[in-house]
């Protein structure tokens, strides 16, 4: 059980506010300097790109309960320009939730107690426009770009997917680190493997994938505060472990806060790092470039992205 008491000790010693002072809405993402961006760039030797975004159509994750899947309509079709009429074009249209597959968290997703990033009052912030503070435009500006480092816990105890009720530790994320001769820097994105992404892809099962699943303790925002990550993504629904029976108790969704509400670090959801993980394997190598720009929608609190990963 993961106990207020230990919850508060984590948020307290996480928190960023007022770090890259008062207005300042990339937290963690202020890590990504120079010298991080460099860094990044000298890790594409072998010429190799992985996406790993799913595709946003109707078959996507989402079973309606709470977001649905992505509705694409044709609006124009072979529409002519000018006179002759040889030249046509077609435009379409897009309904759907910004949150629905692979996607970045902003700072405004997630509150605690009425407040989010930076001490932001929830009340003056969010409304049905959109929110005017920790819009997911500001991470969009200039982008989230770094080195990324894949921590394949999946494949560190040699199963495709971890059990559905596993928590990962910080004592797991290091030993994976360990294991693989690799080095978290400060501005890395750190993406965790846990294999749940397979449910949806391989099982086409959506309630195994949606309802179900391993994930990160909410006390590994401790090690990730320690190393200066940028931003965290994962596999699977919600980056964190969610046992559905416990949805009630009252801090909910506790990596969330740590992270988007204490320290400012973006989270990225449902990222498809299979033939990355794969690669990296193969050749040992599991650093990499990431670019994973959200798209500037103003006052959003979550975008769709579709990450790429060059090697």
């Amino acid at each position: 059980m993961m106990g207020h008491r230990n919850f508060d000790l984590v948020t307290e010693r996480v928190r960023n506010w007022g770090r890259w002072g008062p207005d300042d809405a990339r937290g963690t993402l202020n890590h990504i300097g120079p010298e991080a961006l460099q860094r990044a760039a000298r890790e594409v030797r072998s010429g190799k790109s992985f996406t790993l975004g799913l595709p946003f159509d109707g078959d996507g994750p989402q079973d309606d309960r709470n977001r649905p899947n992505p509705d694409l309509s044709i609006v124009m079709v072979a529409q002519p320009i000018g006179q002759g009429g040889r030249t046509t074009f077609s435009d379409d249209f897009m309904k759907m939730p910004l949150q629905c597959a692979t996607q970045w968290d902003a700072l405004s997703h997630v509150h605690y107690d009425g407040e989010m990033y930076n001490g932001c009052k929830v009340c003056d912030s969010i409304g049905q426009n959109g929110v005017t503070r920790h819009g997911i435009e500001h991470l969009a500006n200039p982008g989230i770009v770094s080195r990324g480092v894949l921590i394949d816990v999946a494949r560190h105890f040699k199963v495709d997917r971890l059990p559905a009720a596993y928590e990962i530790s910080i004592d797991d994320l290091r030993a994976v680190l360990d294991a693989q001769g690799t080095a978290i820097m400060p501005g890395d994105i750190v993406l965790v493997r846990t294999g749940q992404i397979q449910y949806f892809t391989v099982d086409k099962d959506r309630d195994g994938f949606l309802y179900g699943g391993s994930g990160l303790h909410f006390s590994c925002a401790e090690y990730l505060h320690d190393v200066s990550a940028a931003a965290l993504a994962a596999d699977n629904i919600s980056v964190e472990y969610v046992d559905i029976a416990t949805m009630d108790d009252s801090i909910g969704l506790p990596l969330h806060v740590c992270c988007l509400r204490e320290m400012g670090m973006p989270l990225g959801e449902m990222f498809d790092m299979e033939a990355l993980a794969a690669d990296c394997a193969a050749d040992g190598r599991y650093s990499f470039m990431l670019s994973a720009a959200p798209l500037a929608f103003t006052g959003a609190v979550g975008s769709p992205v579709n990450p790429i990963a060059l090697k």
